[in-house]
């Protein structure tokens, strides 16, 4: 950490304000480009702290060029894991960065809970994604709008570093990133949540949902058996309500398996009356090896999607985004 190299070395506070300059906010590629720096102190520093935790060691480009997949390898123990760099057709450009290598949760339809839990990534890992595709985006003279915590990993199963992670992004003093322009994607600890709101979060979160009732939800994400789904929106709607922002659930439909008009209908109902602060995000499932489900029709999607606007639901459909090189929701899994 530059701090601690700061403070065996004694150096004043102004060479830290124009490493955090330099390293966050100018995203410079090397300590070479640490000019502001004497050439001696920053030679010093290459020898004593890497300039990345992480090296990227796979890249892949979607057909549209919309998507880029990243393969890091980990300088602690080569372990791998990927990250997504998604270039919106209005203009917006989202990182969907990674918390653990592996998933411990489980869902039968995601590729990373099918590699099981591996390692979790620190905060310095977390944030050297950013710094990444940040560095990436500057050489096209763009910039990242959004990230999202929707990698591999369960984020509020890996807080500390999470929120430690989140910490560098917003700081005025480093990055400076919007706190509202950050998302933590959940699968549902409910536990986890209320730590969110007692530590202060205010960034928004998106809810894993994907069924409308506790039986469907136990049968596609066995996490559910753990934090039963009245508790978990219980939570969520208090979350919601303390930040007032408006909460995300996530969706994926799946055909012949939660796609019908009767879910719609119970996924409704589940929200209640008041769900001004409710938008669902209806994500196409995105097919993985070994898995026998398969992506709901056009027409399936259409129906659900309107009886949801009948009953007054705000919701989307997510258009998927580098399904061609398994960089789509529930793809990622280090098999490429």
């Amino acid at each position: 950490m530059i701090d601690t190299f700061a403070a065996s070395r004694a150096l004043p506070s102004f060479r830290i304000t124009q490493f955090n300059l330099a390293f966050y906010t100018d995203y410079i590629s090397s300590y070479d480009e640490l000019t502001t720096w004497p050439k001696d102190l920053r030679e010093e520093l290459k020898n004593v702290l890497p300039f990345s935790t992480i090296t990227p060691v796979k890249i892949l480009d979607s057909k549209d060029h919309g998507t880029e997949k990243i393969a890091f390898s980990r300088l602690s123990d080569g372990k791998q894991f990927e990250s997504v760099l998604m270039r919106h057709e209005d203009g917006r450009n989202t990182v969907c960065v990674s918390c653990m290598i592996g998933c411990p949760v489980g869902c039968t339809f995601c590729a990373t809970g099918k590699m099981k839990f591996i390692a979790n990534l620190s905060a310095e890992e977390i944030v050297d994604q950013v710094l990444y595709f940040a560095r990436t985006l500057k050489k096209q003279k763009q910039t990242i709008t959004n990230i999202v915590f929707m990698g591999m990993g369960e984020p509020l199963l890996n807080l500390e570093e999470v929120l430690k992670a989140i910490g560098i992004l917003n700081d005025p003093k480093k990055m400076g990133f919007g706190i509202r322009r950050i998302t933590i994607s959940t699968s549902g600890i409910t536990p986890k949540i209320y730590e969110l709101m007692k530590r202060g979060y205010k960034g928004r979160l998106a809810l894993s949902l994907h069924a409308p009732d506790q039986k469907l939800r136990e049968r596609i994400m066995p996490i559910a058996k753990t934090y039963p789904l009245p508790e978990l929106m219980s939570t969520v709607n208090a979350f919601a309500t303390r930040t007032q922002l408006r909460i995300s659930y996530e969706y994926i439909l799946i055909d012949g398996v939660n796609d019908t008009p009767i879910h719609a209908r119970a996924l409704a109902r589940l929200f209640g009356e008041d769900s001004e602060l409710v938008h669902v995000n209806l994500i196409p499932y995105n097919p993985i090896s070994d898995v026998p489900y398969r992506r709901s029709s056009s027409k399936s999607v259409y129906e659900f999607a309107k009886v949801l606007s009948d009953l007054g639901i705000s919701n989307t459909f997510r258009v998927t985004m580098g399904d061609d090189i398994k960089a789509a929701c529930g793809q990622l899994a280090n098999n490429e």
